[in-house]
């Protein structure tokens, strides 16, 4: 059974409301939504997303409901179909901006905020978080609970951090002595994440050792990641669930890292590259590869 979310803004939300948003042609009646579910547990007046044709016999089962989709029915009926490129973005889109619950900006129970750290008005901070000193955070930006900030760090805007991540703390970098004791090397650096960024629970994003450690707009980062010091994270690039980049890596700009990946250390990966799931780099990779294995190994470029 799919899930069901229900409308909650003030007043009635009809179809071509939503298309209007979208900037997208309405087909058919201009129906009241009432819930957003999937397709194979749509009910009256839902709205649902389709990535193929929306077939006949489903249309004449159920009472009228809302297809996003990017190919008109045969026949349309007493429903209302929005067309667009792609239904899944178009979907995304409209669940953010009709259904998401709204954030409240404040600061939660139990959080330590450094006196010189510079919070937007417009910003929400969880319980229990610690933000340290000379920290930025911009409009818009979800903290989220149990969450450190160490000192220096800047967010921008519109980011998400969700809860026990923790970003701008030491890296792992040691010298040894003569008799083999490691002595640890001070990191003085700081972490920049630009705007849209989404890091994970459980995610852990270093310091650099004299410059910072980057991590460009638009960049998501899932749940249990590890980001070593120096490392710089290209624009829109996605890093996925108990992946490792390694000190002074460079990834670039709309890059797929799989799902626990590692890269050796000072590895640079070229833009538009997919490591495949497990995938362990040991050398430098160029623009548009495609990489599995231990060690990884050009499969193929994308087009």
């Amino acid at each position: 059974m799919g899930d069901e979310i229900g409308y909650s803004s003030a007043g009635e939300l009809k179809a071509s409301e939503i298309a209007a948003f979208l900037k997208a042609e309405l087909h058919g009646w201009d129906i009241p939504i009432k819930a957003v579910k999937s397709i194979d547990d749509i009910t009256a007046n839902a709205l649902v997303f389709s990535k193929g044709k929306v077939s006949g016999d489903l249309l004449k089962e159920i009472g009228p409901a809302c297809f996003i989709t990017a190919e008109l029915p045969e026949e349309i009926g007493p429903h209302a179909v929005i067309l667009v490129p792609n239904p899944r973005l178009a979907f995304a889109k409209t669940l953010s901006e009709f259904f998401a619950p709204p954030k409240k900006p404040g600061i939660g129970l139990n959080t330590v905020v450094d006196p010189t750290a510079r919070i937007a008005a417009s910003a929400t901070i969880g319980n229990g978080c610690t933000v340290g000193r000379d920290v930025e955070i911009g409009d818009q930006t979800e903290i989220r609970h149990n969450v450190v900030i160490a000192d220096g760090v800047k967010i921008g805007k519109y980011c998400l951090i969700r809860s026990s991540a923790v970003i701008g703390e030491e890296g792992f970098g040691f010298e040894n002595e003569a008799d083999g004791r490691p002595i640890r090397i001070p990191h003085l650096g700081s972490v920049e994440i630009g705007d849209y960024v989404e890091v994970g629970n459980f995610t852990a994003i270093a310091r650099g050792t004299l410059k910072s450690t980057i991590i460009q707009s638009h960049v998501k980062i899932d749940n249990l990641v590890h980001i070593a010091h120096n490392c710089v994270i290209g624009r829109n690039s996605m890093v996925i669930a108990c992946a490792e980049v390694s000190g002074s890596s460079e990834i670039g700009s709309n890059c797929w890292l799989g799902v626990g990946c590692t890269t050796m250390q000072k590895i640079r990966i070229g833009d538009n590259c997919l490591i495949g799931i497990g995938s362990v780099v040991l050398k430098d990779v160029p623009s548009g590869a495609v990489l599995a294995g231990n060690p990884a190994k050009i499969l193929r470029r994308r087009a």
